[in-house]
């Protein structure tokens, strides 16, 4: 499995530096942990690490929008453009402007810990989307089980092909929605491996869940192991296109090596519509963003939050709002896309097979 030295020590820099910049220039006093007065600001920032996905644009920052601004805020979105500094600097000015509530979909887990404490410093409340912050105390996460995710990928795939050559191509290894996602095919990949069924040829993350790193990594695979992998299991579809351009230029015919994605993108559907890919992950964006409003408003009138159970993130159980991930495979696709009609138009999904093309 691919380690990331560069990253740590990058990541410990940072950290210190802004933890620095707290002891020097906290706004409200640290007595404030612990205590709750509702904001006045009516402002809420919702800090992702990227917008490029198609997600973010169609249900991350709409769903989370829409539901905020309908109880009375305005929401300043930040996007970090997958850069640990950039989000480092961005929670600052946040913190600065002041808001009533900070959501943040951390770029790094290690860096974000200390984005939690200053926020905690400065006294507001602060809660970890889609990605769990690690090392620090917060008021809530909102998002799926990255690991429950990889569990239900690696499971489906198995039952299809229960013997052979598997690869595991993970996100970012910075980011928790990645290290958890990969644990969860492990789990279900590793005692078949002892037993000797399957073999795992290559295990890599992927730096900011990119394609062409991702591209790489399948070819070197494919390359070690003569071209005989049954399966990618494979951690977000920007990445999955990758694999299946080198699936195509190895000469191998379509369908013959499954290949796992997660978010649903337009590429990924239309190649699960054609054979091409096996499934997606859908990790349920609109339900996030809606979640991640509500609790949001809840922290900032210093409310109850809603939550369904707890996850221990090294520092302190912390409250989780917990939404839906599940694979989508040929089998599921046609109503996945009658039921969410909102995601991606349904004469794109079916450009390229329309005979197939459900009627909603």
């Amino acid at each position: 499995m691919a380690r990331h030295g560069i990253r740590g020590s990058l990541s410990s820099i940072l950290v210190i530096a802004f933890l620095l910049s707290s002891i020097i220039g906290v706004g409200k006093a640290g007595a404030a942990q612990g205590e709750c007065t509702p904001g006045t600001t009516k402002r809420i920032a919702f800090m992702l690490k990227q917008q490029t996905a198609f997600r973010y644009l169609h249900a991350d920052v709409p769903f989370f929008q829409e539901a905020a601004e309908a109880a009375g805020y305005e929401v300043l979105v930040q996007s970090a453009d997958n850069d640990a500094q950039t989000q480092v600097s961005q929670a600052e000015n946040v913190i600065t402007q002041g808001v009533d509530a900070i959501v943040i979909q951390p770029v790094d887990f290690n860096v974000a810990a200390a984005i939690a404490q200053r926020a905690a410093d400065a006294g507001i409340p602060l809660a970890s989307y889609d990605d769990l912050i690690l090392g620090a105390d917060h008021a809530a996460f909102i998002g799926r089980d990255p690991k429950q995710g990889g569990e239900e990928a690696a499971k489906e795939v198995v039952a299809a092909v229960p013997t052979g050559n598997y690869v595991i191509i993970g996100g970012d290894a910075g980011q928790t929605g990645s290290t958890q996602m990969s644990g969860g095919y492990h789990d279900v990949l590793d005692p078949l491996i002892e037993k000797g069924d399957i073999t795992l040829v290559a295990d890599q993350y992927t730096p900011a869940w990119k394609t062409e790193p991702a591209q790489a990594n399948a070819e070197n695979a494919l390359t070690k192991a003569n071209n005989d992998i049954q399966a990618f299991l494979v951690s977000y579809d920007g990445m999955s296109l990758g694999v299946l351009q080198a699936i195509k230029a190895a000469g191998i015919p379509d369908g013959q090596i499954l290949v796992t994605g997660q978010d649903m993108e337009l590429a990924a559907m239309q190649a699960i519509v054609e054979g091409r890919q096996y499934g997606s992950l859908w990790p349920a964006p609109d339900e996030m963003a809606k979640r991640g409003a509500e609790v949001a408003i809840a922290l900032a009138q210093c409310q109850p939050i809603s939550t369904e159970t707890t996850i221990n993130n090294d520092a302190a159980d912390i409250p989780w709002a917990l939404t839906p991930i599940y694979l989508v495979t040929k089998d599921e696709i046609a109503d996945f896309v009658c039921e969410h009609p909102w995601w991606q138009p349904i004469d794109e999904v079916y450009a390229n097979a329309p005979d197939q093309k459900p009627t909603c």
